[in-house]
């Protein structure tokens, strides 16, 4: 009976524990935002250096980032990186994990042709631009892979397995 009782109560801890679910983390720094969909880190400021051409923003995120925050991978976002963003989150000027969020065009990474890339809307809104023109920009990097977001799953499968153990040592014993 001891058994049934915590094999139930085992099934009802796994059945409660929750899905995962993306967020966005500002990090300690409150420079960097953590995105755990995508295990990107976005700049916190998206507007941290105002309306440019492409090739500007491009040089900016690539080579005037470099150590900026420890980090010196920054690149533009690519549209799909832009696009897992919004539809994970929504509007991104509705977001308060980030700040200075312009309702406008955005320059990706993603060039198309030459003197052609693509932009993102903070609404997620997508169009192709020429270089030349100028819209803001932000800058991403990947995130620290060595430090994953744990599952409330496996820590339920643990708990359970612990529990498995501790009966099973109970009833040798017994």
């Amino acid at each position: 009976m001891k058994l049934l009782k915590s094999l139930a109560a085992a099934a009802a801890m796994v059945a409660l524990t929750g899905t995962a679910q993306a967020a966005l983390v500002l990090q300690s720094n409150g420079l960097e935002v953590l995105d755990t969909n995508t295990n990107l880190i976005w700049l916190q400021d998206w507007n941290k250096n105002g309306f440019q051409d492409w090739d500007t923003q491009k040089a900016w995120a690539e080579n005037t980032l470099d150590s900026f925050a420890g980090s010196n991978d920054w690149v533009l976002p690519s549209v799909s990186q832009y696009g897992d963003l919004f539809t994970a989150y929504g509007n991104l000027t509705l977001r308060t994990e980030f700040s200075n969020v312009q309702s406008d065009f955005y320059w990706s990474g993603t060039e198309i042709a030459t003197s052609v890339a693509w932009l993102y809307r903070t609404t997620g809104f997508q169009s192709p631009g020429i270089q030349t023109s100028r819209f803001f920009a932000v800058a991403v990097r990947p995130g620290d892979v060595a430090a994953s977001v744990p599952e409330p799953q496996t820590l339920a499968l643990a708990l359970l397995a612990l529990g498995a153990m501790v009966v099973a040592r109970r009833r040798r014993t017994a």
